[in-house]
């Protein structure tokens, strides 16, 4: 990717995430045999794309020079505050009156909602969801944001309760997890907003996608891409089985947005102040820096976007009217 930011390059793992959990071993060899590689085309900066983070001990498992490796979750945590803003201004919502669900407060979901709260404010309510094996920590997290944010009116929730949850309360929905279709499509509340950075998504795409068409009563986007101010040429490699049978591209594209994990060394090639992050978990001054510099290079949310596909102006106007909070002169 040859952006008038710098070359960006993708290295691309023979790995499913079955293959990192059973066997970290071989995880650890094959990543770093791509650090290896990047380092071998000048690389300067690295970041851990997808799962590979979570998967490699968030870069400790790896042997790298100090500055080189990162997990890259401090602009992820920033391309999804940056969609959530996007989104709650073209749907006319406002982030104080919302009752807000953060799915999965691994990493970058406990980046997310921590620096969340330092720029935006506190939400109407928060709803912290995850496992309840992850219970004890996310409460002590919960605690921790009412210490910093007096009268913050929060609760735990396990995403996997049958009977009435408060999750699908939510008029906004955070997805940072790990685990497939654990948000149910048919329970969500009509006008909620589902921003999510889940890998796979978090829940299930085609229905969600169906029930958008129907109802026209939900909003879907992608929390993890952000826009450049300017397309730039694509080169993309492909074995001819991933490329054949897979369909996954190859040969020379464009395009105008990019991954917050793929960006993330970019901007730390463009702006040396930005520290690499390791570790699970970004302290909340990275996260507003890396803010600060997509702000000044014109990096924005892109388009709102789920799976490929945009709602219409229209959907989007009368989403609006439907479902804003916001008067639509202020």
């Amino acid at each position: 990717m040859a952006t008038s930011l710098g070359n960006a390059t993708v290295i691309t793992l023979p790995l499913t995430y079955l293959d990192m959990v059973r066997d970290k071993k071989e995880a650890v060899r094959y990543a770093q045999m791509g650090l290896e590689l990047a380092r071998t085309m000048g690389v300067e900066h690295v970041s851990l794309a997808g799962l590979l983070a979570s998967a490699l001990d968030y870069g400790h498992l790896l042997d790298a020079p100090p500055g080189l490796l990162t997990t890259g979750h401090a602009t992820t945590a920033s391309s999804v505050l940056k969609t959530i803003e996007a989104v709650l201004t073209s749907t006319r919502r406002e982030w104080a009156s919302e009752t807000v669900a953060v799915l999965g407060l691994g990493s970058i979901g406990r980046t997310t909602v921590t620096t969340a709260l330092a720029t935006f404010g506190r939400p109407g309510r928060l709803i912290l969801a995850d496992l309840a094996s992850k219970e004890p920590e996310v409460r002590a997290l919960g605690e921790q944001l009412q210490s910093e944010h007096p009268n913050l009116d929060w609760s735990f929730v396990n995403p996997a309760q049958l009977d009435r949850s408060p999750l699908y309360d939510s008029g906004v929905v955070v997805g940072c997890t790990s685990t497939p279709n654990v948000l149910q499509v048919d329970r969500l509340r009509p006008g909620c907003i589902v921003v999510d950075d889940s890998v796979p998504h978090c829940f299930d795409v085609g229905r969600a996608i169906a029930r958008a068409d129907e109802t026209m009563d939900l909003i879907l986007a992608n929390g993890g891409l952000l826009q450049l101010p300017e397309r730039f040429p694509v080169l993309s490699y492909a074995p001819r089985l991933l490329h054949d049978s897979l369909g996954w591209p190859a040969g020379l594209d464009d395009g105008d947005t990019m991954t917050s994990c793929f960006l993330s060394p970019l901007l730390m090639k463009v702006d040396p102040s930005l520290p690499p992050t390791l570790g699970q978990g970004v302290p909340t001054p990275a996260v507003l820096a890396n803010l600060d510099a997509l702000e000044r290079l014109g990096i924005t949310a892109p388009p709102i976007r789920c799976s490929g596909k945009s709602p219409s102006d229209a959907y989007l106007a009368q989403f609006a009217d439907r479902f804003g909070t916001v008067s639509s002169r202020s």
